[in-house]
């Protein structure tokens, strides 16, 4: 999914349509950025973390979720299991979206 921009948030600045490295945002003064070029999103969060209001969010295609699988890495260490828990506990919930 491309980034989304909350309308009611955006102030205009223009912020996010600077910092993408891909130029996806088609921007005009004059009304909030759009995503021209969806396509073309590499989902590295630029414009989500330039954002001075927070009104940019991105969420992840699944296949770029990186959670360890036991199966691959045998069981995590006594100090990695909340981490890789928590990490299950996220992408379930970006599946369940």
């Amino acid at each position: 999914m491309p980034p989304v921009i909350d309308k009611n948030l955006c102030t205009l600045c223009g912020a996010c349509y600077e910092v993408c490295p891909q130029d996806v945002f088609s921007f005009d003064t004059e009304e909030p950025p759009i995503v021209a070029y969806p396509g073309e999103c590499w989902y590295c969060g630029a414009c989500v973390l330039d954002c001075p209001e927070k009104a940019v969010s991105l969420k992840l295609p699944l296949p770029l979720h990186i959670v360890p699988s036991p199966a691959l890495y045998g069981p995590p260490k006594a100090d990695e299991e909340l981490q890789v828990k928590k990490a299950a506990a996220f992408t379930r919930s970006i599946i369940e979206d």
